[in-house]
């Protein structure tokens, strides 16, 4: 235990108080000062100073408090940094290729823009979680000027931003716990799902077959890939002749624009079985690539091998892509969904055929079966039915 000790010092003018009065302005008034040595084991001496302690008690105990965090190395640096200025260099040092791009974007979003214009002035070591918890009461009743009251969904997110960049402050013995955590907690209620019925999604695909970008269309609905994942793929990645492609990266917005990315979890990563039909749209797709790359000479993109590009073979824009999407399904005059909303609608089709939930599961490239399960719940009550109904055919076979 490192050695520390408590003293008088004078309320008036700062000076040690030996006896009963001070000796330099005859004040009797006191409180109680600590000063101890904080440096870790086998550090240079680095003395750390407390005071304005009513009683020698409450000096002591805070002393030995400390005490006991720098021996654990659990003390905090002392630093004036505010909060916003911390986060600024969290930021920074978070920026891709730490995090992807998206992420970090995002948490630029939640930190810049709701975050540091309501508490960017506070000390990070005054930070309290009664603070954090009034910030989120005021994004959900007031948001920004742009957007309004925010969702408790989104006031979720910029909590959990908020907390992972605090703890790396903890990490940092910049804090010596998080006040985030417990600050804020999210009652799920997910908002029903839009998916569409398998004659919706067949009238759809019907409706699209003369469209250029038919054979995306169609690999979102019977793959349940994802529109990253789709604009990233690459030529080299799909096996016509085995029916099958390999998705080993996806389109993604970064910190300065779209670039290319990893899959969204490493169960992203896999091979993924296609039907007959599918393939025959992506042979017809590759021939009409081949018919229009010669028109291009030598500005066709032929390093990118992509599978849906534009006329030159450059990348698409993924949210022009969702924009064709909407406004085809309008076209058509069915149920509104979003392009995403294709890769639900492929799970559900899929477990109430009675699908195995695993293969799902491989097919969408969730980290878990629980996840799939968790998320298509509202399909597992046709699955237990069709269950019960084969267990009984099988049973009442012997007893016929």
């Amino acid at each position: 235990m490192r050695l520390g000790r408590v003293y008088r010092r004078c309320s008036r003018c700062g000076a040690k108080v030996e006896k009963r009065a001070c000796e330099r302005c005859g004040s009797a008034r006191f409180s109680w000062t600590f000063v101890v040595d904080v440096a870790r084991k086998g550090a240079p001496r680095r003395q750390h100073q407390a005071g304005g302690f009513a009683t020698k008690a409450q000096a002591v105990e805070a002393m030995n408090g400390l005490q006991t965090a720098a021996s654990s190395g659990t003390s905090v640096e002392a630093s004036r940094a505010t909060l916003g200025e911390y986060l600024e260099q969290w930021l920074q040092a978070v920026r891709p290729p730490v995090i992807r791009g998206g992420t970090w974007r995002g948490y630029a979003l939640n930190l810049r823009r709701h975050i540091s214009p309501r508490l960017g002035t506070v000390a990070l070591q005054q930070l309290t979680r009664a603070s954090l918890k009034a910030a989120y009461v005021d994004l959900a009743e007031h948001g920004s000027p742009s957007s309004g009251p925010l969702s408790a969904k989104t006031v979720h997110n910029i909590h959990l931003t908020i907390r992972k960049a605090l703890a790396d402050a903890v990490e940092d013995r910049l804090l010596a716990a998080n006040p985030a955590d417990g600050a804020h907690r999210l009652v799920r209620d997910r908002p029903q799902m839009h998916t569409w019925r398998a004659r919706e999604l067949a009238a759809f695909l019907a409706s699209v077959q003369n469209d250029p970008l038919f054979a995306l269309w169609r690999l979102a609905a019977t793959t349940g890939m994802r529109r990253g994942e789709l604009l990233g793929l690459r030529w080299q990645e799909v096996d016509l002749e085995a029916g099958k492609l390999q998705v080993v990266q996806q389109r993604v917005r970064g910190a300065d624009g779209f670039t290319y990315g990893p899959p969204k979890t490493d169960r992203g990563r896999r091979s993924i079985a296609l039907d007959p039909l599918t393939v025959r749209a992506l042979g017809a797709h590759r021939q009409e690539q081949a018919v229009i790359r010669p028109t291009f000479s030598v500005g066709y993109d032929v390093d990118a091998d992509l599978v849906f590009a534009r006329a030159d073979g450059s990348p698409l824009d993924p949210d022009t892509v969702t924009g064709l999407f909407e406004r085809k399904v309008r076209t058509a005059g069915l149920p509104i969904i979003r392009l995403h909303d294709l890769r639900h609608t492929h799970a559900t089709l899929a477990l109430a055929a009675g699908i195995h939930p695993k293969v799902v599961q491989e097919r969408l490239g969730h980290s878990s079966i629980t996840m799939t399960l968790d998320l298509y719940s509202h399909a597992v009550p046709a699955m237990e039915a069709e269950a019960a109904t084969r267990i009984a055919a099988l049973v009442d076979a012997f007893g016929a």
